[in-house]
């Protein structure tokens, strides 16, 4: 790609540049009813008069409160790709928050079990139109210098998410009668709220315009954001340029049916490893012990002597300010590392943390008075949100939308949310009904899996740092897949060249045929 004529380090310095991304805040909102979600349920469970009102809910039955939020989400999933394909990323956000604020609130206004479980499965179906779209738009319409960056902030609105639902509920734990739990209910809400009303200033996906033959407005969005105005900027022409070779290759090969074009995820070598590729990454991102952070810290914390209201909403609180800023963190690194790197570090990290909190809680089992032991347990469980940040929050979401081209980019994005739900729909029943059964015990499963996530990775999942987000294609298929015009491809699988430099590498050399 060719330098930008933009002073893209100080980005600040040029209106519309500075416009854009401090746009991208509102796309940036859309997991943030996730982190809400999981942080204020565990927040919920150490709340006297939830627990009262509701009877008390363990095993099963706890498990049912915070599975149907996945189950919500697989009734969406079907018409992801229908809605933001046909009408656009930005009328599917819409969407998606108009249906989060429906969700929250029945949440708030529930007068008996079963109208709490309906409003979270609904603000489950809600939240998949927003975590799937959110992403894409935010990719597809970022400086190329700012794509990884931003896509990668993507996911860390999670964790904000889950710091104000936790000192929600920190805040109102005291309160008499329902306003303890219904208060930070309704709050879930806020953001979608937020969304719906700055979605009217977030321009449209330029990929989005040019599949619907709007190619004029999508070279008018690339010059205004991307050229500060002047359509002849070297970036604005490279990406146009890439971007219609690109979608006229896709559109070439489309099967006019959509049953079709989910089969063609099977039909070639580079499609299949993407599919397995999105639904490991799905695996990873819910099976790998966090379900025990997100949603059931109440129940762990009881395990290692911690029973208290205070004691519980507080940690609940504090560990969440420490997963968000390590997540903001995180989030640069991708440019920095490469995402391989990433992936490899984060299970690592979180075989230790959970090797640390089985051994703790272990010890703690065979005498409460361990202090040291349960201590060691907390630590742990603090340590674990960073750990988990450093690979599978930012970096994951970046890369599930990078290995996709923009023909399967909505229908990929809807294959893992199916994947993701299914397994978020397993881990959350699931870890409530082992915790009761077989106490510390359940924690060696996961120790185990997360070697086996750790090898496959390594295995599997290339490095996508370097090239531009359609380059990407070349990882996976040959070049006459792609659609680009190619005259030399050497290596681009193993380049470790930024994103802003990667004309300039040695191992790999793409020359775009003018």
């Amino acid at each position: 790609m060719p330098e930008s004529s933009l002073d893209t380090v100080h980005w600040w310095r040029h209106k519309n540049l500075r416009r854009l991304n401090l746009l991208l805040v509102i796309p940036l909102l859309s997991i943030f009813t996730q982190g809400f979600d999981g942080s204020m349920m565990n927040g919920l469970q150490a709340v006297e008069s939830w627990r009262r009102d509701f009877g008390e809910p363990k095993g099963a039955t706890l498990g049912l409160f915070n599975a149907a939020y996945p189950i919500g989400g697989l009734c969406a999933i079907p018409f992801i790709s229908f809605i933001s394909d046909g009408f656009g990323r930005r009328k599917t956000l819409a969407l998606g928050a108009a249906v989060c604020c429906l969700g929250a609130a029945l949440q708030a206004a529930a007068a008996s079990l079963a109208m709490f479980v309906v409003a979270r499965g609904v603000l489950g179906c809600g939240t998949v139109f927003l975590g799937s779209s959110g992403a894409p738009l935010i990719t597809e319409i970022a400086h190329p210098a700012h794509r990884s960056t931003a896509t990668a902030l993507f996911n860390t609105s999670y964790a904000l998410g889950s710091i104000v639902a936790a000192w929600a509920t920190f805040g109102t734990f005291r309160i008499n009668g329902s306003s303890a739990w219904r208060i930070p209910s309704a709050l879930q809400g806020l953001p979608s709220v937020v969304q719906l009303l700055g979605l009217w200033f977030v321009p449209e996906s330029p990929r989005w315009l040019m599949s619907k033959d709007r190619g004029d407005e999508a070279l008018a969005f690339l010059a205004k954001y991307h050229g500060e105005g002047d359509e002849n900027d070297p970036v604005v022409q490279f990406e146009y340029q890439e971007i219609q070779e690109a979608l006229a290759y896709e559109k070439s090969i489309d099967r006019g049916s959509w049953l079709q074009n989910y089969a063609d995820f099977v039909r070639t070598s580079g499609n299949r490893k993407r599919l397995f590729i999105l639904l490991w990454c799905a695996c990873i991102s819910q099976m790998s012990g966090n379900a025990f952070i997100s949603y059931y810290l109440s129940p762990v914390l009881a395990s290692v002597g911690l029973t208290s209201s205070l004691e519980q909403t507080l940690i609940n609180a504090t560990q969440q300010m420490l997963s968000w800023f390590s997540a903001l963190y995180f989030a640069t690194l991708p440019q920095k590392l490469g995402r391989r790197t990433l992936f490899l570090g984060s299970g690592v990290f979180i075989l230790i943390c959970l090797v640390s909190i089985t051994a703790g809680s272990a010890e703690f089992a065979k005498d409460s008075n361990n202090k040291a032991a349960g201590g060691a347990v907390v630590a742990f469980l603090y340590l674990f949100s960073p750990a988990y940040n450093f690979g599978l929050n930012g970096n994951l979401g970046l890369y599930i939308t990078e290995v996709l081209p923009f023909s399967h980019r909505m229908r990929g994005q809807a294959c893992f949310q199916l994947f993701a739900t299914s397994f978020s729909l397993l881990s959350t029943y699931a870890v409530p009904v082992g915790l009761q059964r077989m106490a510390w015990k359940f924690y060696l499963i996961f120790v185990p899996w997360v070697i086996i996530e750790f090898v496959v990775v390594f295995l599997v999942f290339p490095e996508t740092r370097g090239p531009t987000l359609e380059e990407i294609a070349l990882i996976f298929d040959s070049p006459e897949k792609t659609g680009l015009s190619i005259k030399r491809v050497l290596d681009i699988e193993h380049s470790g060249v930024s994103d802003e430099g990667f004309e300039k590498s040695n191992a790999t050399v793409i020359e775009h045929i003018k």
